[in-house]
């Protein structure tokens, strides 16, 4: 269904609210084109000064003259579209890199349910590909429209004040232009709304394909990932196609009307050049001004297929701009507190966004109640599923819980600046996001005025000082992509140092050794309790060998906590967790 929101007059509104940021250069432009109009109306009437006036004369001096008169407004002519051009670049290029910035970062901000719930290749093309379709309403093409409307509306006047009966005779073909316009407008678009589609999933599955390649490689799965490719690709074939054909069929019918009115212009005025209603000079200078006036709506003809486009491209755009976070500051939203006692989960219970009706039954977590007192170590245990990642989450505030409360001293986290809470803590993961940089900057990311002397000793805590410096780069050395130049180990460690860097009061370990194997695990233990000492702390854990030492144990199943207390009390009370450490160590 089409959202009545998406209209041209829309569209222009959005995009010129970024051109009306660079006045000076949008009056410079428009200057240019009234300038250009006025040269434009003028060049015809040397043609017909000369055949009118000059010819039969005889006078050479004269004629030399009226042509030096003409190349000069050519060349005046010239250097005026030479301007407007190269300035309507520059105005186009601020314009669209605000547009791209602007939505990027709102893109940016959105909350977590919004990255989870949209697909990355879809976005990238709304980004990219939709923004860069917008591109072509501010093109000097298209703001040369401007110029020729002025040009439209100066002839039109002209050549009725020349010859009333030929200007109605050539404005009868307006009509059948707009008709034409409006039968191919909504072929045209469909067409490319469905093309745009189909190419976001093959952004989609480009996207998924060079991230999860070794799982393709490792199951043989080529030819079923190609085949996907080629049904995408032949999809947006078949639309472009379509579209390509209306734009085929479209153009020759404009083009036929217009040499409707020219031939209309033809006969009408050789009937009065004949009576001597009318000069042959009149009549090639009214053939001039009918093609000016035929010029803005062959523009506009030509320049169909992209307002399509951009129309097009706006609606997806105006899809993800009237999505808004939810997870804000509250108005009164305090920094985060000088934290001495204790974070506390307080009859909470959550769950997940969902688009059915059937899924809201499925609770993450519910009635969960504990405390990590300040500067003590607490580990969540249980089966995937039971919603220990989902605790995180909340600390984290990337979603609102449904009822209870969560604090940190007291305050309630809603209450907290959003960017605050998070700068207080550190969370290392089993899957470690590296950016596609160096070891540096990796280590420095979120803690941009760390010295060179922080960097060494949060390096030398993380245990990764001795393998940085075996490197010929070293912190200088390029992880790749996704830090694939790095094993697993070795990403950790970068993780560790990163959080011991940002030195958060509160730091998370969600399953951070559980994808490594027990030489790697034993290895980076050590920089594990590094990162912990000293700070209040929160394990999440796979491998119950690794929370021993941990001040309390809570298990969880199916979204509640169902025993806790210290590793020798679970083991004697022969539950829950004493089933779970035992079936791991069979």
């Amino acid at each position: 269904m089409q959202n009545k929101e998406v209209t041209m007059l829309n569209m222009f509104r959005y995009v010129f609210s970024s051109v009306l940021k660079s006045r000076l250069l949008l009056f410079v432009n428009v200057l240019a084109l009234i300038l250009i109009t006025g040269f434009q109306f003028i060049m015809p009437q040397f043609t017909q000064y000369i055949i009118d006036k000059v010819i039969p004369r005889g006078d050479y001096h004269l004629l030399t003259r009226t042509i030096g008169l003409l190349l000069l407004a050519a060349i005046i002519l010239g250097l005026l579209n030479y301007f407007s051009t190269y300035y309507m670049g520059v105005m186009s290029q601020n314009a669209i890199t605000r547009l791209r910035n602007s939505l990027y970062n709102h893109i940016i901000n959105q909350d977590t349910y919004f990255f989870e719930s949209r697909k990355t290749g879809d976005l990238m093309v709304r980004l990219t590909s939709d923004i860069n379709n917008l591109q072509s309403l501010i093109s000097p093409n298209m703001l040369s429209m401007i110029g020729n409307m002025f040009t439209f509306v100066g002839v039109l006047i002209f050549i009725i004040y020349v010859n009333w009966q030929m200007a109605l005779a050539v404005s009868l073909t307006f009509p059948l232009m707009f008709v034409i316009y409006r039968v191919f407008r909504n072929r045209i678009r469909t067409s490319f709304m469905n093309a745009r589609a189909a190419q976001s999933k093959m952004s989609n599955q480009m996207q998924n394909t060079l991230t999860r390649i070794d799982l393709i490689k490792g199951y043989t799965a080529e030819e079923t990932e190609e085949q996907r490719f080629s049904e995408y690709a032949n999809e947006n074939r078949d639309y472009t196609i379509s579209a390509t054909w209306n734009q085929a069929v479209f153009g020759p019918l404009i083009d036929f009307v217009n040499y409707l009115g020219t031939s209309i212009i033809l006969a009408l005025g050789a009937y009065f050049v004949i009576k001597h209603q009318l000069t042959i000079g009149q009549l090639v200078a009214y053939l001039s001004y009918v093609a000016l006036l035929q010029n803005p709506i062959q523009s506009f003809t030509r320049l169909l297929n992209q307002l399509q486009q951009s129309l097009v491209s706006y609606g997806r755009i105006t899809d993800i701009l009237k999505v808004q976070p939810v997870i804000i500051n509250a108005p009164t939203a305090v920094p985060f507190p000088e934290f001495k006692e204790q974070l506390a989960f307080d009859h909470v219970s959550f769950t997940y966004p969902v688009k059915s009706e059937e899924e809201k039954h499925l609770v993450a977590i519910n009635d969960v109640s504990f405390t990590i007192p300040h500067s003590n170590t607490v580990a969540l245990v249980g089966h995937s599923g039971a919603g220990k990642s989902t605790i995180v989450k909340l600390i984290d505030r990337l979603y609102d819980i449904d009822s209870g409360k969560i604090t940190i001293d007291g305050i309630n986290l809603r209450d907290i600046e959003l960017s605050s809470l998070r700068q207080h803590i550190a969370i290392v993961s089993q899957d470690v996001d590296l950016v596609d940089g160096t070891i540096k900057e990796n280590m420095m990311y979120g803690t941009a005025n760390a010295t060179d002397a922080d960097i060494a000793r949060v390096a030398e805590l993380a245990d990764i000082a001795t393998f940085v410096s075996s490197l010929p780069d070293g912190y200088d050395t390029q992880v790749g992509e996704r830090g694939m130049r790095l094993s697993g180990g070795q990403k950790q460690r970068i993780a560790i140092a990163r959080a011991l860097l940002k030195d958060a009061p509160i730091i998370i370990l969600d399953e951070a050794t559980s994808a490594l194997d027990n030489e790697s695990e034993k290895a980076i233990q050590h920089a594990m309790d590094h990162l912990i000492e000293d700070r209040t702390s929160l394990v999440i854990a796979h491998r119950l060998s690794t929370v021993h030492n941990a001040d309390t144990i809570l298990a969880m199943d199916h979204g509640t906590i169902i025993e806790s207390g210290t590793h020798e009390e679970l083991m004697q009370r022969n539950g829950y967790y004493r089933q779970l450490y035992d079936a791991q160590f069979e």
